[in-house]
């Protein structure tokens, strides 16, 4: 039986962390418009150790992109960026500085599975140079946002931990599937 796409509601606190401290109240509640009223309360009183169904952290990716982002790919992914390092605690980031890029994307798989609940599955091959990172049996890939979200992502904590900025390439997407590289 299929698991429920869930996302743990550390992503919607940060996210509102960050608009208010880089935009303002005003800026959360235009975010908070472009949602389904029903799903609002996600981002504007949203509860760290919650799970939230995936469609909502969709729509919310979405009103990010609308109203934030006005439909640009790289002001999305430096929204995504500084909401990354954000949410990223001291402790983590002090790991992330004494790790290599290869260690950190072999273990993608485990530091995704702890902000997602649901029946995705990632591989991850890393060595000194590069990693490539396949995600399988996520229908929501299909969506380019998602897509434009996972290299954010991946881009900042690859950065938080090398020092420099990584190269990420889109090497394949379907219906439920992405395949990244990352060369750092």
């Amino acid at each position: 039986m299929a698991q429920t796409p869930l996302v743990k509601g550390v992503w919607f606190v940060t996210t509102k962390r960050y608009v208010l401290e880089t935009y303002d109240e005003g800026v959360l509640a235009a975010i908070a418009r472009a949602l389904p009223e029903e799903n609002r309360g996600a981002l504007l009183d949203p509860l760290p150790s919650a799970w939230y169904h995936e469609d909502v952290f969709q729509q919310a990716m979405h009103a990010v992109m609308q109203v934030v982002a006005h439909h640009d790919p790289d002001v999305f992914g430096e929204f995504i960026e500084a909401c990354t390092v954000l949410g990223v605690n001291m402790f983590f980031r002090v790991m992330l500085r004494i790790t290599s890029p290869a260690f950190l994307m072999r273990n993608m798989p485990t530091m995704f599975r702890q902000y997602r609940r649901n029946d995705w599955h990632c591989e991850a091959e890393a060595d000194e140079r590069h990693a490539v990172l396949t995600w399988r049996g996520c229908p929501y890939l299909a969506d380019r946002i998602y897509r434009y979200f996972l290299v954010a992502v991946l881009n900042k904590c690859t950065e938080l931990c090398s020092g420099k900025r990584p190269k990420i390439d889109i090497l394949a997407h379907g219906p439920d599937s992405v395949t990244t590289r990352v060369l750092f």
